[in-house]
């Protein structure tokens, strides 16, 4: 291509149809051929004559200001040719191509320093003559980066001029104004850094550029250099990047989005950005019709059409999602030349074994064709470092990141941002909510929740409720504390602003869904006591001499009072000890939520250890599909999400010692009514401890504030033992006396004081009386040993081997004073609690005869 030529390089059909004033490049215009005239015709109106007269103040300091501006654009204009021949001087020859023989990989390497990936420029480029290019896609690329193409010389006066009213006099977004000629030579021959000088290079190369190569050449060089996104230059890597298929099969939708990609490659990758890139393609399509390069049938055909891709792209064989997550942040920071020229030396947060254990955790259990595709993030609390990421099943067929990019409904996973909330406005974790399902009104509209499974109804604890995940409890609790409040905890925790505040959120209702990226650093948030660390994947980036480029400081702040997030951990430990996530069970301190969408379209476990905080989704990235029979199970958070968290969690923490969940100030103990949630109060039935927040204890039991009335049942048959224990499961007190009566066997209750049927508060006394037998000549004579003290807990023993009788002891009977008794000779017993107990022996002889002792014993 030593000599510039003029038409196609093929010799194809003409250019595109050429705008008004167009011409052959080399050939002159019309006034340009006739000349400009010399004089200018008369007006056919007499001159007036004027009068000499001394210039007047004003006019001496206009011509003053005259010869000054004159003086300024001269020298302007000599420092210009100055600088204009300087910089000529030193440009590189058109002919050769920048950076060949010196190109640098750059390395990306894991958290340890292992290689994890190489990007250089020729690794997915193949150029590919223009005629082999479709025209419809040349002419894609022409319509929406350089309309004029065919008719400026390199440098579009009108293009830049365009820009500048918009940037300057609208006071919108430039549009730009460099020309295809001038992209190619920025990224064939000059730097990308944003100067004054380089744009002037730019536009001098673009001049040699347009008058060493035709048209169609440029073209070509063009099409064959840019870069498309996801590690691909030129239209034919591009084409197989993103279709699967080489360049010449492009169909006209196809070629219109592969063009529109050109102005940012990241933002409108259909693999990163689906919406963007669809609203780009269509952008491209409205312009080629505009210019006439396709008529409306093909515009509407190519409009309906949706952009479905089909990755040729083998991409990193080691975390290739992380890899291309870190690959699209770096051109966008430093730019292609620097990524796949410049040889970058990047650091990543990544762990490789932890990585290895998230790929292999999704094909242990996803592991048969046809199930659903499943995306893993695990982050560092408090840090923010990202360990590991898998955003889908298998890389080479699905590129769409659903890690990082996927927007997907969170169901339950959620409600811990609900529970946040509730706490930090005073709700105890304790109260109580009815737990059926409702009909609750929301403005003029009733919201139809469903209620605890199994049909049960009646008073649930908000901790339980948790722990079971009943919507009808969280639907009541985010109306009681407000959707915006919710969102805002959601927003500081680490979720991406924009949330609607409706109440449908509290069941992970959301417009727009969530990351797993987001949630997995939200969930950090809890795991590192309130404070929320922005995820990243690179520690550091090196240029090719060793100089620092960027070095990774957490980014963090102080989102949640740590005792909230103490309390909101407790209670989601409970989730995985007795709740819907006890397949998420990694024998070490975890907490975590289970969230699944309606129709079972999307499941979640998001969990976390001090260590290590970890979302888990599956689903299909592709569409809201159900998952109803995936290895003959329904899908679930519990299901699938929990099992694979837990494969990973306990090969991620091999290695890292146990660590328990930290209890800041601002947490206490205290005693509370299992019914009612309330502080516990003397009658309250049960009651249980509780952990709350020390400035937001509940209010005091309402329901057990006087004695219960209890119907007395009926003792008299029922053994002494018996008789007492039911007397303290009834909270009343027992009073015996004994007797010996004829024809009621020893230790047998004959009568009760009051009668069965009676009604007694709790606490107060019920008298049994019990039988000793019938009386004989020579009673057995009971005895034994025992310590005079002894500890909670521990066992102590009793010996009966001192009673003795007129014939022989039969049958030894040991009532321990706490409802417990024994049988035999000897004994061993121990309290549960301290206290002054009485021991009482029974022995009965061979006759029947009974007789018994009682000692006292007191328990520390």
């Amino acid at each position: 291509m030593a000599q510039r030529r003029s038409g196609r390089a093929d010799g194809s059909s003409p250019r595109p149809r050429p705008r008004s004033g167009a011409r052959a490049a080399g050939t002159k215009s019309p006034k340009q051929a006739a000349g400009r005239a010399t004089t200018r015709p008369r007006t056919g109106k007499p001159k007036t004559a004027r009068k000499a007269t001394r210039p007047t103040r004003r006019g001496i300091w206009v011509r003053r200001i005259l010869l000054f501006t004159l003086l300024v654009v001269v020298a302007v204009g000599v420092t210009g040719c100055a600088v204009y021949a300087q910089m000529a001087s030193s440009l590189p020859d058109p002919d050769a191509t920048k950076g060949k023989g010196r190109d640098q990989s750059t390395i990306v390497k894991d958290r340890n320093g292992r290689v994890l990936a190489r990007f250089f420029a020729e690794e997915n480029r193949q150029d590919v003559e223009l005629q082999k290019i479709p025209q419809h896609l040349r002419l894609a690329v022409i319509a929406t980066e350089d309309q004029r193409f065919y008719e400026h010389e390199g440098v579009d006066p009108l293009g830049i001029a365009r820009a500048l009213y918009t940037d300057i006099i609208r006071g919108e977004k430039a549009q730009g104004g460099s020309t295809i000629t001038q992209q190619y030579v920025k990224q064939a021959f000059v730097t990308s850094e944003k100067t004054l000088r380089r744009k002037i290079q730019e536009a001098i190369l673009a001049q040699r550029v347009e008058r060493k190569y035709s048209k169609d050449e440029i073209l070509e060089l063009y099409l064959n250099t840019i870069y498309f996104g996801h590690g691909a230059y030129g239209v034919e890597a591009a084409s197989r990047a993103y279709f699967a298929k080489g360049v010449d099969k492009l169909s006209v939708a196809e070629a219109a989005m592969i063009a529109g990609v050109i102005k940012s490659p990241g933002r409108y990758s259909p693999y990163l950005e689906p919406e963007n890139a669809q609203l780009r393609r269509d952008t491209v399509l409205k312009q080629m019709l505009g210019e006439g390069y396709i008529d409306q049938a093909t515009y509407d055909e190519a409009i309906a059409t949706p952009i479905e891709t089909k990755s040729g792209k083998a991409g990193a064989k080691t975390a290739p999602y992380f890899v291309e997550w870190v690959r699209e942040q770096l051109v966008s920071e430093y730019g292609e030349q620097a990524v796949y020229r410049g040889g970058l030396n990047v650091r990543t947060t990544l762990d490789r074994e932890m990585q290895a254990a998230a790929e292999k955790a999704i094909a242990d259990v996803l592991d048969e064709k046809g199930d659903p595709s499943a995306a893993i993030v695990a982050v560092k609390p408090g840090t923010g470092e990202v360990l590991a990421m898998v955003g889908g099943r298998d890389f080479a067929k699905q590129q769409f990141n659903v890690a990082t990019q996927g927007r997907r409904q969170p169901g339950s996973a959620f409600k811990p941002f609900v529970l946040t909330t509730a706490l930090l406005e005073g709700v105890s974790p304790e109260k109580a909510f009815e737990s059926g399902p409702a009909k609750l009104q929301v403005g003029d509209q009733t919201w139809s929740v469903t209620g605890a499974p199994g049909g049960k109804k009646g008073p649930m604890r908000l901790r339980a409720a948790t722990e079971q995940s009943v919507n009808s409890v969280y639907a009541q609790l985010i109306l009681d504390v407000g959707a915006d409040k919710v969102v805002k905890t959601a927003e500081s925790l680490g979720i991406r602003e924009g949330i609607d505040p409706v109440p449908a959120i509290a069941l992970g209702g959301l417009e727009t869904g969530v990351s797993p990226l987001e949630m997995a650093a939200a969930y950090g948030t809890l795991a590192a006591g309130g404070k929320h660390a922005e995820p990243y994947g690179v520690i550091e980036v090196l240029d090719a001499k060793g100089e620092a480029l960027f070095k990774a400081k957490p980014r963090t702040t102080d989102a949640l009072d740590p005792a909230a997030a103490a309390l909101t951990t407790d209670i989601l430990t409970g989730v995985i000890k007795r709740g819907t996530g006890k397949a998420a069970s990694i024998g070490r301190p975890a907490a975590g939520k289970t969230g699944t969408t309606q129709e079972y379209r999307d499941a979640w476990f998001v969990g976390y250890t001090p260590d290590i905080a970890t979302a888990v989704w599956v689903g299909y990235p592709d569409a809201q599909r159900e998952m109803k029979s995936v290895h003959g199970r329904t899908v679930t958070g519990g299901s699938f999400p929990a099992e694979i968290w837990a494969r990973f969690m306990k090969a991620a923490h091999e290695g890292i010692d146990e660590h328990a969940f930290p209890k800041p100030k601002g947490l206490a103990t205290v005693k509370i009514c299992s019914e009612t949630g309330g502080l516990v109060t003397e009658f309250c039935p049960k009651p249980v401890s509780a952990l709350v927040l020390a400035n937001h204890k509940p209010e005091t039991c309402d329901k057990h504030t006087e004695p219960v009335e209890v119907v007395v049942p009926d003792f008299v048959g029922m053994t002494k033992a018996d008789a007492l224990a039911r007397i303290e499961e009834l909270k009343l007190v027992a009073k015996v006396t004994e007797k010996q009566l004829t024809g009621v066997a020893a230790g047998t209750v004959a009568d009760q004081t009051p009668k069965k049927g009676a009604k007694l508060k709790v606490g107060q006394t019920v008298t049994l009386i019990v039988s000793t037998g019938e009386a004989a000549n020579l009673p057995p004579v009971p005895s034994f040993t025992s310590p005079p003290t002894a500890k909670v807990g521990q066992s102590i023993t009793v010996d009966a081997s001192g009673s003795t009788d007129d014939g022989s002891i039969a049958t030894y009977l040991w009532e321990f004073g706490d409802g417990q008794t024994a049988e035999g000779k000897t004994a061993k017993h121990s309290w549960l609690a301290p206290g002054t107990y009485e021991i009482t022996l029974w022995v009965t002889d061979d006759r029947g005869e009974k007789a018994s002792i009682t000692r006292s014993i007191k328990v520390q």
